[in-house]
């Protein structure tokens, strides 16, 4: 059986191609999904930072005015008693307004929080080195000025702190609305990829549903017809895939069932009517030789020997003769002697003894021989059927309607098996009678017996090979015989 050619594309291949896009769109949709999710942590943690700025920057507004509240009473009571607390809120509006310019990173906000913090330490600073001394002295004129002194940082603190919390809550807005973007994008985008994923779905299942179930299918109504006898059915899929390669399978096993089916049948009918034929040929045998004998005995007589009746009745004597050996052969089981044959000289053989017995007279016979054509095949056998061949493509090309009187004989080998082609010019023969010519007792001739063909074709399939018959296209009729070049079957 013809091994069918690899399929380049597999169904395995695009079931996988296929779930393999559908599981990209869903692995794009959670790419983006993590990356949105990190981008959107990110700006929360922005926000974050800056409400924590801006609870550094109320701090340490609150605590410069502290400070400041603890500088009035001081003024406003001429003693230090409040000095203790006064430290302690010192210490932590120093320490608040550090913070403060940690938690700022733009350049606009540094700068502010570098000025509280300069605000707040020359507040302190003056504290220390103008309103302190005034009070140990007991100077009060300067009460005026010290309290302005201390209240105008205190101001601008708060000024600047204003400011400050405005650029981060500005900032901070910035960040939410960013991350509110990123989510609505990061949305959209898996609602998109989510959204192709299931048209990808449903048009894979669509493909996988007409490129397999379709196919499968016609597979199974194909075995079923070829399950049910009808070894003529073919399923036919196009395409280069294993259903088609599973298609192209099954039809050529329909191909090679109906072809075996139809050599056992042949092997079957042939068979009976070798059963029947070799009864009736040694049934026939005796009476015949009586009818030669009594021939004979009758032409001897002077007034008899020569009369036509007498000859036409001998003449078709021997051609019942002729069919009654051709029925033995049809019948007897072939034996083969094997040896090492070579099919030129076979050809060239047959074609000497036809042309000194005169049967080719009148016809040009010629051979052509291509390559080595040695063989293991019977050499007697052999030259019984190439002499067949060579016989019925004599008497078509001696047919009145034939186109030439010559004949080709063209002798060629591969690897595999040596054939031998018989080409003549004869009339040809009807499409209708092809498929019957290796029949039994068919015969298009007038005189033919229908044995020749069918003998040849038994000889033939014992070596291995075969008789085939094909009409020419320029007219005339190509007998082949092939034989395997090694091995006849036992």
């Amino acid at each position: 059986m013809t091994v069918p050619p690899q399929p380049r594309r597999t169904t395995a291949r695009r079931i996988v191609v296929a779930f393999a896009a559908i599981l990209t769109l869903f692995a794009l949709a959670l790419a983006v999904m993590i990356i949105a999710l990190a981008r959107i942590a990110e700006a929360e943690r922005e926000v974050a930072r800056l409400d924590h700025a801006k609870h550094a920057g109320h701090q340490a507004a609150a605590l410069a005015r502290e400070q400041y509240i603890h500088q009035a009473h001081t003024l406003l009571e001429w003693n230090d008693s409040h000095l203790p607390h006064y430290e302690q809120v010192a210490i932590a509006a120093r320490a608040a307004t550090a913070h403060l310019r940690s938690q700022v990173t733009t350049p606009e906000g540094r700068a502010r929080a570098d000025k509280i913090e300069a605000l707040v330490e020359d507040s302190d600073r003056q504290f220390r080195e103008l309103v302190l001394p005034a009070i140990r002295t007991g100077d009060r004129s300067r009460l005026t000025a010290l309290h302005e002194l201390t209240e105008q940082p205190v101001q601008q603190v708060v000024a600047l702190n204003e400011e400050l919390n405005r650029s981060i809550e500005a900032s901070s807005d910035a960040a939410q609305r960013r991350a509110e973007a990123i989510r609505s994008r990061a949305r959209l985008a898996v609602i998109g990829c989510f959204a192709l994923a299931i048209l990808l779905a449903t048009a894979v299942g669509l493909y996988l549903m007409r490129s397999i179930s379709g196919p499968v299918a016609a597979l199974r109504a194909g075995a079923r017809r070829i399950g049910a006898g009808d070894l003529g059915a073919r399923i036919g899929l196009d395409g280069d895939d294993e259903l088609a390669e599973l298609a192209r399978v099954f039809d050529q096993m329909a191909e090679d069932l109906g072809r075996h089916q139809g050599e056992a049948l042949e092997a079957h009918r042939l068979a009976s009517i070798g059963q029947v034929a070799s009864g009736i040929a040694h049934e026939l045998n005796n009476p015949l030789g009586v009818i030669l004998g009594y021939l004979r005995l009758v032409r001897r007589e002077p007034e008899l020997g020569e009369r036509e009746e007498l000859r036409i009745i001998e003449a078709e004597v021997h051609q019942c003769q002729v069919i009654v050996a051709g029925l033995l052969d049809l019948a007897r089981p072939v034996r083969l002697q094997l040896d090492r044959v070579d099919v030129a000289d076979v050809v060239r053989d047959a074609v000497a003894r036809l042309e000194e017995s005169g049967t080719a007279d009148g016809v040009s016979v010629h051979v052509h021989v291509e390559g080595s054509l040695d063989i293991t095949a019977d050499e007697s056998k052999l030259r019984q059927v190439i002499s067949n061949l060579i016989g019925n493509a004599l008497e078509a090309v001696r047919d009145p309607a034939a186109r030439g009187s010559a004949i080709e004989i063209k002798c060629a080998a591969d690897a595999a098996r040596v054939s031998v082609h018989v080409d003549d010019a004869g009339p040809g023969i009807a499409a209708e009678a092809l498929p019957r010519l290796f029949e039994p007792f068919f015969t298009t001739r007038a005189r033919g017996h229908g044995l020749g063909l069918a003998i040849a074709r038994s000889l033939a399939r014992a070596h291995g090979g075969d008789v085939e018959l094909t009409a020419r296209a320029a007219g005339g009729t190509r007998a082949t015989l092939w034989i395997p070049r090694h091995g006849v079957p036992a």
